[in-house]
């Protein structure tokens, strides 16, 4: 009661209410009064956030195929089903990664760009989803069409990539060349004349370069006759064409075989050692024989290891042979028939790419001229480079 009463007291005498509120705000001053820790400005400096800090750092599945599709998946959703991947009808895998979220994928067009695309930029479905366009992550105009992907962990590795256009250009320009901060639209890495298309781009490593033409014609020589440029170039002349053009354009390694396939659902492999190896921009000489009454043009050819799978796309449907079915012969053949049905396109059936498999192994190969071609780690090269420059400079001119 006393409470009440003096609670009421207090309420009713606007005198006493004030007295009670003052002495209670000084009460709070005396025990809690502490400077201010913050500085107030007129001026607020922009505070910048690097978002891709907030990203989760996650290992993932991707995939690209032929007609732009693109999707990651987590490790465990892949894990899960019987690893192949759900494709639009007629549609095929350019590329299947084992990748981080903070890597990046190349994706090629044909006409002369590069789109560059982080992998958490990347939808992220489950595995039996088929992917989405990658026009809804960049814009590619009309008829644009993807040829070609590379993954990269690492742009300062010192490797190139080697570009080939359909009316026999080719560049090469460095890896680290590639790379941007800003990618919402296509990029350009080859400037092709109006009608021209890129037809090949690879990052592969070796010491000379084969290209095939439409017509049947293949030409052979060293990798080193390819200057390095930047990516807006042009390039030169890879081989002469008299009405004909480029369908392939590989680099050779330490592969024994070149496999072609004809429009008239042919194949057929042939010892490379039965290409003699020239010089850049001439003709070349045929890899298959010259029927003029019927002739065989070529659809495709690929210089890969013998353990590697073809698909043979026809019009409505798609079917996967060992490379190894393709009879060894020599390059007047015309091959043995692979269908009844005809051959539209054909390309080599992608496996996943561990990270172990897409970490390049930091390695070029040279020609010592004498004992052939020799790796040797860069970072000898690094190492003789540095002795020759002390060398210099204590050499008094």
């Amino acid at each position: 009661d006393k409470i009440i009463k003096g609670l009421t007291a207090i309420l009713s005498n606007p005198e006493k209410l004030n007295k009670v509120m003052k002495d209670e705000l000084l009460s709070i001053k005396d025990n809690y009064a502490v400077d201010r820790k913050t500085e107030i400005r007129d001026e607020i400096t922009e505070i910048k956030i690097d978002t891709t800090e907030m990203i989760p750092k996650e290992d993932v599945i991707v995939v690209v195929t032929k007609e732009g599709y693109v999707k990651r998946a987590s490790k465990r959703s892949y894990a899960s089903t019987d690893g192949i991947p759900v494709l639009k009808e007629s549609d095929y895998v350019l590329g299947m990664y084992e990748l981080n979220t903070m890597d990046t994928i190349l994706l090629f067009t044909d006409l002369g760009n590069y789109l560059y695309v982080p992998v958490y930029e990347i939808p992220d479905l489950k595995w039996k989803e088929i992917g989405k366009h990658i026009s809804n992550i960049i814009k590619i105009n009309e008829g644009e069409n993807i040829i070609a992907c590379i993954p990269v962990t690492n742009f300062d590795n010192n490797h190139y990539i080697t570009l080939f256009s359909r009316d026999g250009m080719i560049k090469r320009c460095m890896l680290s060349d590639l790379k941007v901060s800003r990618y919402n639209k296509p990029i350009t890495c080859m400037k092709l004349k109006v009608e021209d298309r890129l037809v090949s781009v690879t990052s592969k490593i070796g010491n000379e370069v084969f290209i095939t033409t439409h017509s049947g014609y293949g030409l052979r020589y060293s990798i080193n006759e390819v200057p390095i440029i930047g990516v807006r170039g042009s390039g030169v002349k890879a081989i002469n064409l008299s009405n004909d053009f480029v369908v392939s354009g590989n680099i050779i390694n330490d592969e024994d075989y070149i496999a072609i396939i004809t429009n008239k659902s042919t194949g057929k492999r042939v010892k490379l050692s039965e290409f003699e190896t020239t010089s850049r921009a001439r003709k070349g000489s045929l890899v298959i024989r010259n029927v003029k009454t019927n002739p065989y043009y070529i659809i495709n050819s690929f210089i890969t290891n013998n353990k590697a799978n073809l698909g043979l796309k026809y019009k409505e449907d798609i079917e996967i042979i060992k490379l190894t079915d393709l009879p060894i012969v020599d390059k007047n053949s015309t091959g043995s028939t692979l269908s009844k049905m005809s051959i539209i396109d054909s390309y080599i059936v992608q496996e996943l790419k561990t990270s172990n498999d897409i970490v390049e192994d930091n390695e070029v190969i040279i020609d010592d001229g004498l004992l052939g071609p020799k790796q040797i780690s860069l970072d000898i090269i690094d190492n003789t480079i540095g002795k020759v420059d002390n060398i210099l400079d204590n050499i008094d001119l």
